[in-house]
């Protein structure tokens, strides 16, 4: 049996993504979503141990809130030119150093991803010298500044598209972790169906009893997704 016949479901406060979801919330395109997805997660990560990461078939399927993190990671690797076999052989042994199945969205790789290779894989594993693995860590800089972990498990808690300074929150225990205004369940494509409709920024603000500069966020984040 391969590894995409795995049923897998969804658990409640885990979040749901889909590949064009995900695709917006990180801001990558559709086709390299799909393509890590379909690369790594359906086939290459499972083990004996795996339950599985995604679920659904072919435009449906989905997968959580951990591995729309890691994503971040495997793009990053795949920038540094890290072979398949590599990244497969780091996230199996992470997953044991770490104790997740999720090692890509751990504190230590998305903060510290210089020590922990240094640590644990050194230069025979990884075959990076030190300006790659300080290069990894630049890499998902950017990201890191928009992820909130978890104190207790290190793991990926929130994410904020557009950083941690503005509005728009991505948290898989509130409304099945699509992007939300923070402090609300309203959802970005609520915002965005009413900017859409021509409804001004001023109103929906009022009627949501939202920030002006709320609104303006999601403007922002259409108008990202949208170059």
């Amino acid at each position: 049996m391969t590894a995409a016949a795995t049923i897998v479901q969804p658990e409640l406060g885990s979040g749901i993504y889909s590949i064009p979801e995900a695709s917006m919330i990180l801001n990558m395109p559709i086709t390299k979503v799909r393509r890590w997805v379909n690369k790594y997660w359906e086939y290459e990560f499972l083990n004996r141990n795996s339950s599985g990461y995604t679920w659904g078939e072919k435009s449906g399927k989905a997968f959580n809130f951990y591995t729309l993190i890691e994503l971040i990671a495997v793009d990053s690797f795949r920038e540094l030119g890290v072979p398949f076999s590599k990244i497969k052989f780091a996230h199996a042994d992470l997953t044991e150093i770490l104790g997740t199945a999720y090692p890509f969205a751990h504190a230590k790789l998305m903060t510290d991803g210089n020590r922990i290779f240094l640590d644990h894989f050194q230069d025979s594993i990884l075959e990076m010298d030190k300006t790659k693995q300080f290069s990894f860590t630049n890499l998902v800089a950017p990201y890191c500044k928009k992820i909130d972990f978890k104190d207790n498990t290190q793991l990926a808690q929130r994410f904020w598209p557009l950083g941690k300074n503005h509005h728009i929150v991505v948290d898989p225990h509130h409304s099945f972790g699509q992007p939300v205004i923070k402090g609300t369940n309203i959802t970005v494509d609520t915002i965005s169906n009413l900017l859409n409709a021509g409804e001004s920024a001023e109103f929906i603000s009022s009627i949501y009893e939202l920030e002006e500069s709320a609104v303006e966020d999601v403007i922002a984040y259409m108008k990202r997704n949208a170059a």
